[in-house]
């Protein structure tokens, strides 16, 4: 009984100390990835929730979060090889290709279009849209918010080239809206908040406008925050890329249904006052796809920037815009199909011209009804 017993023992003492060999040894299958953001939920909202609440853990990814304080430092990362792995948004992606690095866009984290508008100054009154032609504009060269403003324009009928425009940083264009130098400011959150606390009046965003002769919902900007990887890393870590991305949609999904909790745990990380993250959270809208529109946008910022000088050429789309990773993933998600876009883009413009034709066909039959009436 007692050999028995001390046999039991001894085998008792072996898988405990198997046991705890094996802690390590599970640690060290976790494969470390550092992940390039910056600090603003606009952005980095996935990689920071995925890493609090084990969403990466789950996937066998030991994450390291390297959240940088201003988006125009991390090209300089990636381009140096520091940043393989980063979050950012398709201006970033689309300036890496550009300048010849190689990348490839996985999917996209945020549609940031509602944080993105335009407020007006205390003592610049607004009565329609049309007041805006011969003011004065204060925004970042190249910022996609102006996007919105054309599109504004256009839609309704005021001509954007009388919109005198001046390069600031937002601090100088919250400083200059409060002393009057500009009539207008083009920014984003939380710079947009910070100009209406200080008596601003906003006048419209990418996704909803308050200008009086036209109030609701707009689709004046579609702007994404994105998730993107150097093509090496693509190339030799394709596996992780897809252990990524499931861990980023089970975050996007976490963040919808928590959305106050996750601004809690942004903000402490970010060190930013909860209440102002929650409230830039809820105009975002966090979705992880890669369709039609995400392409179509992407591309007219890429076109945009071209046409501003921010990029000598416009890379093609599929060189690094790439569904693959997304389509494993999640396939109802990501809906582009590669070597589309043009066909895209001609559909934009044929819809308008059909657009164009009901109207006329409309006017012109208003019109002869009335004339018959008379």
């Amino acid at each position: 009984m007692k050999k028995r017993t001390s046999m039991a023992a001894g085998l008792g003492l072996v898988l405990a100390i198997a046991g705890m060999m094996a802690v390590p040894a599970m640690a060290e299958e976790l494969t470390p990835v550092t992940i390039y953001g910056v600090s603003d939920p606009q952005i980095s909202a996935q990689q920071i929730i995925a890493k609090e609440k084990g969403f990466f853990e789950e996937q066998g990814l030991d994450v390291t979060n390297v959240l940088i304080e201003s988006s125009g430092d991390l090209p300089s990362y990636i381009a140096s090889g520091e940043a393989p792995v980063s979050c950012e948004s398709t201006y970033t992606c689309t300036e890496m290709a550009a300048a010849d690095v190689p990348m490839k866009m996985l999917t996209s984290t945020t549609d940031i279009g509602g944080t993105q508008g335009v407020v007006a100054g205390p003592d610049f009154e607004v009565t329609s849209a049309k007041d805006l032609e011969g003011c004065t504009m204060g925004m970042m060269n190249g910022s996609g918010v102006y996007i919105a403003v054309r599109n504004m324009a256009e839609q309704m009928g005021i001509d954007w080239s009388k919109i005198n425009v001046v390069y600031l940083s937002p601090s100088e264009q919250i400083a200059a809206l409060a002393n009057g130098s500009i009539d207008i400011m083009a920014c984003w959150e939380p710079h947009i908040s910070t100009a209406v606390e200080q008596g601003g009046k906003l006048l419209f965003t990418g996704s909803k406008s308050y200008l009086p002769d036209y109030e609701g919902d707009v689709d004046w900007l579609k702007f994404y925050s994105t998730l993107q990887v150097t093509k090496d890393f693509y190339d030799n870590n394709y596996d992780t890329c897809v252990k990524l991305v499931k861990a980023f949609v089970e975050a996007t999904d976490y963040i919808n249904e928590n959305m106050e909790e996750c601004a809690g745990i942004i903000a402490e990380q970010i060190n930013n006052d909860k209440d102002n993250v929650y409230d830039i959270m809820q105009k975002n809208k966090y979705v992880t796809l890669f369709d039609n529109d995400f392409a179509k946008a992407s591309q007219t910022m890429a076109e945009y920037m071209n046409e501003m000088g921010n990029i000598d050429s416009v890379p093609d789309f599929d060189s690094y815009g790439d569904p693959a990773v997304l389509k494993e993933v999640l396939p109802e998600a990501a809906t582009y199909e590669p070597g589309t876009i043009a066909e895209l883009e001609a559909g934009d413009g044929e819809a308008d011209t059909e657009a164009a034709t009901e109207s006329a066909t409309e006017e012109t039959t208003e019109a002869a009804t009335e004339a018959v009436s008379e």
